[in-house]
């Protein structure tokens, strides 16, 4: 057996590096299998959030930021590949492979590879020595297109990385479904301090209702929705990551909610397209660190503030 190739995973949040490193654990068969390490200096190939500050210039002062595949908004222009949010596994597999591929065969072109069949007939292309259209340099709801902080002036890159931080990057309404109404209204508590609208729901049907009529930022989903849901919480994050048609044309992120804490469960969040993952009973350091992250940060007076009256779940 080859000996796998470590990889370091440099910034994200804990469930986003738990989830990157699992992908390695789950390669088997002719895929070259990689393994997650700790220390930078020990890695061969670097996993790199683009969208978290200070990750960019460690790398560079390091001298590896042509090892790195970077996963956010941007990249520079001298990363060894790049993919946009959200994380998606045989995305990032894909990429370590090419990285590799061009490492060790440098003058060579790198060999077609296929689309996995899952994605449909129609969904099929190859990828490598054909002719393929450029990555996006911006996401398709930018106004313009977005130039990394690094080829700035260091005062207005400053300046411009401070804005971005405290600006919202998805929509201030979130949707909470649990069947537990002490945990629903828990939840709601701590998310008024931030501003945001917040609606409820307590099974998966109303959840999926209010989904098709209502633009969510974020979706909070226990993964034991109780006898009353049709559905439990994996098979819902997938319908509203993969199969949901929503108002505001993108799917929002999903967090997984559960008192589970096996690492099983977390990696099976990941599968049905959940972004995020907080335990019971709730983590408010990581819940603050998961909104910060998205541009929203907890109000220093709400009462003053008024924070915005939630829907109530009738049904």
């Amino acid at each position: 057996m080859p000996v796998p190739i470590p990889i370091a995973i440099l910034g994200f949040s804990t469930f986003d590096r738990k989830a990157l490193a699992s992908y390695f654990q789950l390669t088997g068969g002719a895929r070259r299998r990689y393994a997650h390490v700790l220390p930078l200096d020990n890695a061969e190939l670097v996993i790199a959030d683009a969208d978290e500050a200070g990750v960019l210039e460690l790398l560079r002062k390091l001298g590896r930021v042509k090892d790195a595949l970077f996963i956010g908004a941007a990249a520079p222009d001298e990363a060894a590949a790049w993919m946009m949010r959200p994380i998606d596994q045989v995305q990032v597999l894909r990429e370590l492979d090419a990285m590799l591929a061009r490492r060790d065969n440098p003058r060579s072109s790198p060999l077609p590879l296929t689309l996995p069949s899952s994605l449909g007939r129609g969904a099929l292309r190859t990828i490598g020595a054909y002719d393929l259209p450029d990555p996006p340099s911006r996401r398709a709801d930018d106004e313009a297109p977005r130039r990394h902080p690094a080829r700035l002036d260091p005062v207005e890159a400053r300046r411009r990385e401070r804005e971005a931080l405290r600006r919202p990057q998805i929509a201030p309404r979130v949707l909470l479904v649990d069947d537990s109404e002490v945990a629903l209204h828990f939840l709601q508590r701590q998310l008024q301090g931030y501003g945001l609208e917040i609606d409820r729901a307590r099974h998966s049907d109303r959840a999926l209702d209010l989904l098709t009529h209502h633009v969510y930022g974020m979706v909070f989903v226990d993964l034991d929705l109780g006898p009353e849901s049709r559905i439990d919480g994996l098979t819902l994050c997938h319908q509203i990551r993969y199969r949901l048609m929503h108002p505001g044309g993108r799917p929002p992120m999903v967090v997984m909610v559960s008192a589970f804490h096996d690492p099983v469960d977390q990696v099976r969040g990941t599968l049905a397209g959940a972004e995020g993952y907080l335990g019971k009973p709730l983590d408010l350091v990581e819940l603050d660190r998961l909104l910060g992250r998205q541009g929203f940060y907890r109000q220093l007076s709400p009462a003053a503030s008024g924070p915005r009256p939630s829907a109530p779940d009738r049904r």
